[in-house]
Parts: structure tokens; C-alpha cells; sequence
């Protein structure tokens, strides 16, 4: 795929634009009035804890998680009611679209938020690349018309590190690496040399203990930890993700690339697909997650993990639709649904994910090259 570039654009942090405590309503859950949490505003999220995340926590008292929130794009828009101290951000995509209602505490407040709200949104993602995407912690069966946060996030998250959304997999919401992005900076500094890293599977207690410990304030990895303790946790965070790092229909963009015969020609669709058919939070994932295997694979010597074997060890995990049957497959088996069928075509499902992420570590390089970055630069505003 051939491109021209300007000089791109330089990449937005995710700044926190404001926080401090707004109402929510309490439309739907039995609460008799509004109740009060701590906002964090990003040019990605707006996600809202019980207190504010950055006071000291009691001696004794719960972890502070995250409760819900909404993922922003540039479609948004900011209506205020100032007799009622009301704050509406409103979506027009979907099928209704969307639209969240907030209550500040004092008129000066409300208009601080609405000025700092039309700043992240404007500098937010492009709403053609998220849109149809999940929302961060939202409930895929829950409602999008107007309703209070808890509609829309019935489910409070549980942890800190698993089941977070795509939008936050490698990044918290201060714009800090994730558990995720640490781990997988751990596996490449301290875990890539490592005999059968990715394949030899640790304690199932030992991996929920370094969650655990991560979540009470042990937020770094030590170069003396465990490397399968940490690849598993990999596994694990990206296990528990509420959807698939690659979507159904960017699995089918890439099996239909992988069967073109010209090696030339299938590197060159397979790099479009994931330029043409990714969001951008899923592309990022994938490329971030590519980028730990390969380097992995760069010592096969020392660590006997063949680009092969590093495939067959994650593709289950990054191509989850095509191994649960969501994409379609060419294949001469009977589709008589006996078990020796199934299992015929589970296994072709299991080699063509394991053939697709094999290829994209070899061609890693040609891949995700310069003009790759530059071009994700340029769609991500």
C-alpha cells in the first residue's frame, strides 16, 4: 500500500485535562440521589473513581478502582443546563448515539468542565476509527440512550490489571505504562533469553499473587522476578480482555490476505489490512504485543523459542475469533458436525492463526516499518 506523507503530526499524550468530583445520576440503579465520584479527564477517557486516586489511601481501606467511564472520540459534543448545574456529552454514533448526563457542584465548576470537556474531545481519536468499538467498561447489552454512567456500566471493573478495555491495555489513564506495558518491557529487558519464555507455564497462585501485589502497590517488576511468572501474566491480562485484541472482521482481513500465494503480495496485503481494517487501539495492542514476541524470537539460540513456537504460543490469544469459529473458513471437511469434523476444523482454525502470526513476526520489520508509524501518526487525529 503506497502513501504520500507530510510531516506528521506530533502524537497527543494523554494529559490529564482535569479531575476533581461531579454527580452522577442516579437514574436506574434505586439510589434516591445523586452520588458524588472523582473524575479523570483524558483526550482518550472520561473515567471516574469512589475518591480521588491520588490521595493517600487509609490504613485499612479498600483499593480505590476504577468504577466505569466512557471512551471519548471527536464526534462528541458538550450541551450544559446552568439552572440545574447539568452537564450532557452527547455521541451521534451508534444507532441512537449516545449521551451521558453529569451534575456539577457550583456554576464556576460546570463551566470548567465544559471548557476542559470541548479541549479533550477535540484533540480526541478520530470517531471513524473507534466507532463500534467497546467503550471502556461498558456493558455490550446495556442501552446507549440518555441515562446516567451506571446505565451504560452496570459491572464495576474488579482489578486494576485484568479486564481492562482495549482503549487501556497498555496505558493508564495518567498516560503511565500499564501492567501490561510492563510486563511485556520486563519479558524484552529481562525474560527474552530466557529457556521456553511464552511456553513454559508458571503457578496459576503464583501469577494471581503478582496481580495482587501490583494492585496494593508492588508496581514494578524486579529484574530477579520470575520471567514465566510475568509471561503468564501476560497471558492472563490479554486472556481477560472483555474482547478480542484482533475484532472478528479484522481476523477476516488478515486470513483472506494470508492466502494470497506471492510472498511479496501476501506481506504487502496483510500490512493494509491491519492499516485499513484496525482500530487504532487494536492495532496499537497488536503491534505493541508483536514487537515483545519478535524480540523474543531474536534469540532462539539461548531461549529454543523458534518464531514458530512463539506464534503457536499467542496467536490463540490475539486471534481469538478465528479459533472460536467467528471467521470463515475454506476447508474440504464435511460439515456433518460430527466430532472428528469439529475437530478437523478446529485444528485448520488453530494452524492458519498460527500460520498468520508466524508470518507477521518474519516480516515484522517490512511490516511495521517508518512509513507504517508515520501513516498510524497521521489517522489517529
Amino acid at each position: 500500500m503506497s502513501a504520500s506523507f507530510t510531516r506528521p503530526r506530533i502524537a497527543v499524550s494523554n494529559t490529564v485535562f482535569k479531575s476533581g468530583p461531579l454527580f452522577i445520576s442516579s437514574k436506574g440503579i434505586g439510589w434516591k440521589s445523586w452520588k458524588k465520584r472523582w473524575f479523570i479527564l483524558t483526550r482518550t477517557s472520561l473515567v471516574f473513581f469512589k475518591n480521588d486516586p491520588s490521595a493517600l489511601p487509609q490504613r485499612g481501606s479498600e483499593v480505590n478502582l476504577t468504577l466505569g467511564g466512557i471512551d471519548l472520540n471527536n464526534s462528541g459534543s458538550v450541551v450544559v443546563r446552568e439552572d440545574k448545574k447539568l452537564l450532557t456529552v452527547l455521541f451521534p454514533d451508534g444507532r441512537d448515539g449516545r449521551a451521558f448526563t453529569l451534575k456539577a457542584e457550583t456554576s464556576e465548576d460546570l463551566y470548567e468542565w465544559k471548557t476542559a470537556l470541548e479541549n479533550a474531545l477535540a484533540q480526541a481519536p478520530n470517531a471513524a476509527l473507534v466507532m463500534g468499538q467497546n467503550g471502556i467498561f461498558r456493558n455490550d447489552t446495556a442501552d446507549s440512550t440518555e441515562g446516567s454512567f451506571y446505565q451504560w456500566n452496570k459491572r464495576p471493573i474488579k482489578s486494576m490489571v485484568v479486564g481492562r478495555p482495549i482503549l487501556l491495555a497498555l496505558e493508564d489513564i495518567d498516560g503511565g505504562p500499564s501492567f501490561l506495558e510492563k510486563a511485556l518491557r520486563f519479558i524484552e529487558k529481562h525474560g527474552s533469553k530466557v529457556e521456553g519464555i511464552l511456553r513454559q507455564a508458571a503457578d496459576v497462585e503464583e501469577v494471581d499473587r503478582r496481580v495482587q501485589e501490583y494492585e496494593t502497590g508492588k508496581t514494578e517488576f524486579g529484574s530477579d522476578e520470575d520471567a514465566h511468572v510475568v509471561g503468564d501474566c501476560v497471558k492472563h491480562v490479554l486472556r481477560e480482555l472483555p474482547s478480542s485484541p484482533v475484532p472478528a472482521s479484522c481476523c477476516t482481513a488478515l486470513l483472506e490476505a494470508y492466502k494470497i500465494d506471492r510472498k511479496e503480495a501476501r506481506v504487502n496485503a496483510m500490512r493494509a489490512a491491519i492499516l485499513d481494517t484496525f482500530p487504532e487501539p487494536n492495532r496499537r495492542l497488536l503491534q505493541r504485543i508483536l514487537k515483545m514476541m519478535h524480540t523474543v524470537s531474536l534469540h532462539t539460540s539461548e531461549n529454543r523459542m523458534t518464531q514458530s513456537a512463539v506464534a503457536a504460543c499467542m496467536a490463540p490469544l490475539l486471534l481469538r475469533p478465528l479459533l472460536a469459529g467467528e471467521c470463515e473458513l475454506e476447508d474440504d471437511f464435511d460439515d456433518n458436525r460430527d466430532n472428528s469434523a469439529q475437530l478437523l476444523a478446529a485444528a485448520n482454525a488453530a494452524n492458519n492463526a498460527q500460520a498468520i502470526i508466524a508470518t507477521l513476526l518474519e516480516e515484522y520489520d517490512s511490516i511495521f516499518d517508518v512509513s507504517f508509524s508515520l501513516f498510524c501518526l497521521e489517522v489517529s487525529f
